[in-house]
Formats: C-alpha cells, sequence, structure tokens
C-alpha cells in the first residue's frame, strides 16, 4: 500500500499520532499520603484482631431466669373466710410461738359462744341437782362437745404465730375479706437461709456440675453481679407445667418458658445485699437472672465453628 493510498484511509490526525514515540506509564499509582497511610493502619488492625482472637478464650454462659427463696419461713394460712377486724404485727417485728398475728371478725361466734356457755351452766346445774340421772349426764356431754366446737370455731378467727421469730410479709390489712387458705402472715424462724433457684435451658445439663461459678444479676439493680457457686442442680430435665408446680402458685405464673429446663441452685452469703450504701434484705419471689459460665472456646474457634470439627476430626 502507497502511501498515498494510506493517507485515503486514514485520517492525517491518526497517522500523526501513530508517528509519535509510545510513552511508558504505571498503570496505578497512589500518590497521596493518607491513602498508603490508611493501609498500613488497616493492615496493623488486622494483624492485633487476628492474634488476639488467637490468644483470647470467649466463655459461653447459660443463662436463665431466676428467683430469691427464703428457706425457714413458714405462711400463716387462713382456716375461714372473713373480713380482718385487726392486724397485730408488722414486717421485721419478732414474735412468740402461739402469739396473735391477725384477727378476723367473729360476732357471730362469739354470740354463739355465750349461747352454748349459758345452756352448759344450766345443763350443768340440772345435773348436780340429780347426779344419777343418766339422760341429764349425757345432755351434758352432748353441750360439753358443742362448747368445745364453738371454741375451735372461734379460735379460728384469731391466727397465730406457730414458732418464735420475725414476720417476714404482712399480706392483707384490715377491712380486707379474705377466703378459706389463702396466705396471710410469713413467719420466718432463726437462721434463715436465702437460696437462688435459676432455670436454665435443658441443653446445658452436662456442662453444668456443682461448684461452677453461678453470677446473679437482680432486677432493679443493673451492674450489681454476684458472684455465687452451684450448690445442686435437678438430675432430670422439667418442663414449664412442672415448672409451675415447683415453684409455687405465687412464682409459677411469673415465668415464661419454652423448652424443658434445669433448677439450679446457689447459696447466698447473708441475708441481705448492700448498694448505694444503703442495706436490703431479701425476700422470696425476687426476681433476676442468672448465667453460669459453660465453657470456654477459642477467639477463632467462636467466629469460625468449623475449625472446632476441623481440629476433632484431626484428633
Amino acid at each position: 500500500m502507497t502511501q498515498e493510498t494510506s493517507q485515503k484511509l486514514f485520517r492525517q490526525q491518526a497517522l500523526e499520532h501513530h508517528a509519535r514515540p509510545e510513552a511508558q506509564g504505571a498503570l496505578l499509582q497512589l500518590a497521596p499520603i493518607w491513602a498508603r497511610t490508611a493501609y498500613w493502619i488497616v493492615v496493623a488492625l488486622v494483624t492485633v484482631g487476628g492474634v488476639g482472637l488467637a490468644l483470647v478464650d470467649i466463655h459461653d454462659y447459660a443463662q436463665g431466669p431466676a428467683f430469691v427463696q427464703v428457706k425457714g419461713v413458714e405462711d400463716v394460712i387462713s382456716n375461714a373466710g372473713g373480713k380482718v377486724s385487726r392486724v397485730r404485727v408488722k414486717r421485721g417485728q419478732q414474735v412468740k410461738a402461739g402469739e396473735p398475728l391477725v384477727e378476723l371478725y367473729a360476732s357471730l361466734e362469739s354470740v354463739e359462744r355465750e349461747r352454748l356457755e349459758q345452756e352448759f351452766r344450766t345443763q350443768l346445774a340440772a345435773t348436780l341437782l340429780n347426779p344419777n340421772n343418766t339422760a341429764a349426764q349425757q345432755a351434758l356431754s352432748n353441750m360439753r362437745s358443742a362448747l368445745d366446737l364453738s371454741q375451735a370455731r372461734l379460735a379460728e378467727r384469731s391466727l397465730r404465730s406457730p414458732f418464735d421469730g420475725w414476720i417476714h410479709d404482712v399480706r392483707v390489712r384490715e377491712g380486707q375479706v379474705i377466703g378459706t387458705g389463702e396466705v396471710v402472715v410469713s413467719v420466718m424462724r432463726e437462721g434463715t437461709e436465702c437460696w437462688v433457684q435459676a432455670l436454665v435451658p435443658g441443653r446445658y445439663r452436662p456442662m453444668i456440675k456443682p461448684g461452677q461459678g453461678f453470677r446473679l444479676e437482680l432486677e432493679g439493680f443493673p451492674y450489681l453481679y454476684q458472684e455465687l457457686t452451684v450448690d445442686s442442680l435437678s438430675d432430670e430435665l422439667v418442663g414449664p407445667a412442672e415448672v409451675r408446680r415447683y415453684l409455687g402458685p405465687d412464682l409459677g405464673d411469673a415465668v415464661q418458658l419454652e423448652g424443658p429446663v434445669m433448677v439450679v441452685e446457689a447459696r447466698l452469703p447473708a441475708s441481705s445485699f448492700r448498694t448505694d450504701k444503703r442495706d436490703y434484705n431479701y425476700y422470696t419471689g425476687m426476681p433476676g437472672t442468672a448465667r453460669i459460665k459453660v465453657r470456654a472456646r477459642n477467639g477463632w474457634v467462636t467466629l469460625l465453628p468449623i475449625l472446632e470439627y476441623l481440629r476433632n476430626d484431626d484428633e
């Protein structure tokens, strides 16, 4: 192809550009200093993070709701319903065995008892006048039984302390109407102990043994951690229905569970705790959250669980 022909095929500007000498250059050049600095910072962070994951162990915790149980506390239950006429005690008061705690209105029982006493005295006088009268003696015996029954009914209107101790809780007020079987007062014995019952998922049962660490955080007192020790745990897993029966009617409805759980117990070191320069007493049903350390794994294994399976295969 001659020069004249090539000039006809290509534009003059293209020919001139092709005739220029070839220029060599870099494909990528990061000139700004901040880009190089950021690169080395990222490299350093990745290196430190990788070393940290290799050296640090990350702990797994079995977590669940927990409740305080004050052992040695007995509830005084009403044997008959009625209206509370007088509350003789208050929380923290020391009481003796047999001391009246709460009284119910007993106007009908008092009237009945006075009537029977009057009839008993009349029958007794008739019997003394004629000691050989068998019918009179039988009537006197029946009257005495009726009088004892009336006395027992009147005694039910006064609820008394079953033993020496302190009033732990008062659940009624004057003028309140209560039914049969309701708890009116709780009395605490001397030397009572406070325990924590935690409900943790059943899948952690093989990993928990007595002596392991037990951390308790009470509701209403955030970041007030109490380090305890597992004292005992249930041998079998229990379902939500069994847990309600185990905890009782007062606490059973206060927790929502999904799936089987196990019950873990830990002893509290005292009957009270201190925070913000104030002392607070534990009480039965005080809620919280329990965390029990079950295992520790390397940081890389926690981040990439497949590493654990690969290590087990090698072993």
